[in-house]
């Protein structure tokens, strides 16, 4: 039987079956942010406010004032994400590095979880044998401390707590992520280092994997007024695979803007132009206004079908 239940968390996670076998807690590599999906997930270096907690808890420095986010999507085999944070500074109190300069602290408290309806369960000889629900959800707590106005500089951490259950059995562990972000002096170029699920294993009953471990690398560059390009390197270390996201972004008068990214693979360069396509392309559009951002992001998985994700957040 365990083996129909993983195969069914496989599913609905959408992810390569080999990758999954070795790594557990998949759902966490998911996107929870439409710009950031939009984007071809090139947000290591562009991941600001609450929904940064996700991809660069140093983002989290940028929070000037109250704010909350909230993300769903339509996933896969008709299961659902969603993510809902809150962030808040604690006062222009810390100091910036090296520089009498005060700087900026703030923290974030975010949820995530995948959940999908019943499933089928089905026996050795093809017979059914009832039905099972699963979820994935993981709280994250960050904090990050910087100047980005003045040094122009962030740094971060948080610490999550993971749960997984299939049938009501349950895994659970806790991870780390860091994150520094650091903008050019004169420039519009920012860069974004990131390591993401440092932690404990996550076991089923008597079999251990480890998490997702991530290490991330990303550039953002404003080219041109309301142009933006941002560029991701990801290594997923026990998976063995690096993935390369790159991402465009133009905003209309600071009130509407229209996204695109491209994330690669090795798979997808042997296939283009060199081998197959096993790339994502995605889309999306935002609009700004009264202190809200409202993000659209669509991604299409093959015969898998389409995602979507809306994101709102709200400044206070």
């Amino acid at each position: 039987m365990k083996k129909y239940l993983i195969a069914g968390c496989l599913a609905i996670c959408g992810f390569n079956t080999v990758a999954a076998l070795e790594t557990g807690a998949e759902f966490l590599k998911i996107d929870t942010d439409a710009r950031a999906v939009s984007m071809g997930s090139a947000y290591t270096a562009t991941a600001d406010g609450i929904n940064s907690l996700s991809y660069n808890p140093a983002g989290l420095a940028s929070i000037k004032s109250a704010e909350f986010g909230f993300s769903h999507t339509t996933w896969l085999m008709d299961s659902r994400h969603d993510f809902v944070g809150v962030g808040m500074p604690f006062g222009n109190k810390t100091r910036g590095v090296g520089s009498g300069k005060r700087g900026r602290a703030a923290v974030g408290l975010g949820v995530v979880r995948l959940s999908n309806s019943d499933m089928e369960i089905r026996n050795a000889d093809e017979s059914t044998g009832g039905s099972f629900s699963s979820y994935d959800q993981a709280v994250t707590l960050g904090f990050a401390m910087g100047n980005p106005e003045i040094k122009r500089w962030g740094m971060g951490a948080a610490v999550k707590y993971i749960e997984s259950s299939i049938a009501g059995v349950k895994a659970r562990a806790v991870a780390a992520d860091f994150g520094l972000n650091r903008t050019l002096r004169g420039m519009p170029v920012t860069f974004g280092l990131s390591v993401q699920n440092l932690g404990t294993p996550m076991k089923y009953i008597s079999q251990k994997d480890p998490l997702p471990l991530t290490l991330a690398g990303g550039v953002a560059v404003g080219v041109i007024s309301g142009f933006n390009l941002a560029m991701d390197v990801k290594r997923s270390v026990y998976d063995k695979r690096t993935t390369v996201s790159v991402g465009t972004e133009y905003t209309l008068m600071s009130v509407v803007s229209l996204r695109s990214g491209l994330t690669m693979n090795r798979d997808f360069a042997n296939k283009v132009g060199l081998g197959g396509v096993r790339g994502n392309f995605s889309a999306g559009a935002g609009l700004n206004f009264w202190g809200m951002n409202m993000d659209y992001a669509m991604q299409p998985y093959g015969e898998l079908g389409n995602t979507q994700k809306i994101t709102l957040r709200k400044k206070f």
